[in-house]
């Protein structure tokens, strides 16, 4: 829905209300001046050459300088940009991106509220809001049109802050980018914070989980479809919201914030009436104005660190997010094509097993006919299948098990094909990429160190006395998908091993498995790719 100045009109209660955003925000700096500032500030030249950037928008009157001292507090270096810079930054170092892989640009537009006179005491100018907030999406659609046009591609992390917010907002509804698939993808994540355009009611998105409703406490709570953005309501695009497990968008707004949750729909009478009393409530009333308390301001009160817990946990999820859109946008290299003989399956829903018997455990299901690659055969349980007995099976090494011949195309014994020498090799150590989850990104495991006749369960905790799944049943070379790790009780075997798992089998069933029976590899490897839970 792109949104021009054209759809704002400016009464009375508009400059009103855009002088009090003004001030709110200048409440919120802690250091700023009464200096007037030039706008804008200068900035490097935006530039391709690192892979990660984080685009700020600040909120209303966010740049101030110090004439005095020369001090400049620019855009977005203070307040909740600044807080919300910081829990990024970390989140990306803890996925193993150093700080000299990413630029953090603040973007250069007025964040300003009315077109007020200079020597006007506070930075409110040069522009209304509605012209401000229309130059702001303007500049960052340039901004994310430039990068995408870089050969590297860096990955784009955008964060915005109330009029910032609804900037972000309004640049990624445009058709330059929602509707471009190149720019589109450049986005790794979008985080926006007590947005002026916050739009409640779109369906999905706070159910799964993209936008947080917090409660005075700071404890999570509900969006009420009704509610939504001073301003403006505006939908998340489709591209950004995603489905299940895939989005890209991510929003904090406190319920008693009504810069973000005011009931009254933007320029209805009922609004008109009643706005500047909930404004003032949100931004000016009480020690802790709700539009202003999503910033960390760096001490010890409890306040200050909730708002600090809730930024890093939007700021992980935020960068998770950014790591998977990075992983499509730049994938890794292909991998080698399968070792062995490749031979046609005809059957459907085939068990490869663990050894060369029905009697073995099931190592993997072939749903349907494909192609498999070989590396050896030899004699061993006779198996029927379409009125044909044969006693040789082969074995896959890409899932590390053996299949019945009976179920593969051609004769009995598979020509050029050599019969197998020495023990079976076992499934290798180390993480890698599957798919039986639907994501070809994820991270999978082989179940491995289950005695004969005994089974995997998998544990509602990370330890042996919170019950386990009363369904699955892991045998050695089943696949598992491994989110994050913990630590718990020490395995079952009594090795001492205390890592634990968060896995899931790709189709019905998760739960936690001590590191003990999985082929993650050694915690040098595996600590380096998966996340602590």
């Amino acid at each position: 829905m792109p949104t021009t100045s054209g759809e704002f009109r400016r009464p009375v209660w508009a400059a009103a209300l855009a002088l009090l955003l003004a001030l709110a925000s200048l409440l919120s700096l802690g250091n700023a001046t009464t200096a007037h500032a030039e706008y804008p500030a200068p900035q490097p030249a935006m530039d391709c050459t690192k892979p990660w950037v984080i685009l700020s928008a600040y909120g209303t009157g966010e740049y101030d300088r110090d004439n005095s001292t020369g001090t400049v507090f620019p855009y977005g270096d203070v307040g909740v940009n600044n807080t919300y810079v910081r829990a990024l930054e970390t989140a990306l170092a803890d996925q193993h991106v150093p700080s000299d892989q990413l630029t953090v640009r603040n973007l250069p537009y007025p964040a300003s509220a009315a077109n007020l006179p200079s020597w006007f005491p506070w930075h409110l100018g040069p522009v209304d809001y509605p012209v401000s907030m229309d130059e702001g999406w303007h500049k960052l659609v340039q901004a994310v049109q430039f990068y995408a046009a870089c050969p590297s591609r860096p990955t784009l992390i955008l964060l915005g802050y109330s009029q910032g917010a609804q900037v972000v907002k309004n640049a990624i509804a445009q058709s330059a980018i929602a509707g471009d698939q190149r720019a589109s993808d450049e986005i790794g994540a979008i985080v926006n914070v007590g947005d002026a355009s916050r739009y409640n009611g779109q369906v999905g998105l706070a159910q799964r989980g993209y936008m947080t409703t917090l409660n005075p406490d700071f404890s999570v709570g509900t969006a009420d479809v009704d509610h939504g953005g001073l301003m403006q309501r505006l939908p998340v695009p489709e591209v950004f919201a995603g489905f299940a497990g895939d989005g890209r968008y991510f929003d904090v707004c406190r319920v008693d914030d009504a810069v973000c949750n005011e009931s009254a729909p933007p320029g209805s009478s009922s609004w008109q009436q009643k706005w500047l009393t909930d404004f003032a409530e949100s931004a000016f009333i009480g020690d802790d104005p709700p539009h202003v308390s999503y910033r960390d301001y760096g001490d010890a009160a409890s306040e200050d660190v909730k708002a600090h817990a809730v930024a890093a946990d939007t700021a992980e999820r935020a960068v998770a997010a950014a790591i998977r859109q990075r992983d499509l946008v730049h994938p890794g290299p292909t991998p080698p094509p399968p070792s062995g003989t490749p031979e046609q399956m005809w059957a459907t829903n085939v068990h490869v097993r663990t050894a060369p018997t029905t009697q073995a455990a099931v190592a993997a299901t072939l749903p349907s006919p494909t192609t498999v690659y070989v590396s050896c055969q030899e004699h061993a349980d006779p198996v029927t299948a379409g009125g044909v007995t044969n006693d040789v099976w082969s074995y896959l090494p890409a899932q590390h098990g053996w299949i019945a011949n009976v179920f593969l195309k051609g004769p009995a014994w598979l020509p050029g094909v050599p019969q197998c020498a020495g023990p079976t090799p076992g499934p290798p150590s180390g993480l890698y990429k599957c798919s039986i989850g639907g994501n070809p990104n994820d991270w999978c495991a082989h179940v491995t160190g289950i005695a004969s006749g005994s089974y995997l369960s998998l544990q509602n905790a990370p330890d042996y006395d919170h019950g386990h799944n009363a369904y699955y049943q892991g045998h050695n070379g089943n696949q598992l998908i491994v989110y994050c790790w913990a630590t718990g009780a020490d395995d079952a075997d009594g090795t001492g091993d205390h890592y634990w798992f968060s896995v899931d089998d790709g189709s019905n069933f998760n739960g936690y498995v001590n590191d003990r029976y999985l082929t993650t590899g050694t915690y040098a490897q595996w600590s380096r790719i998966i996340k602590h839970c």
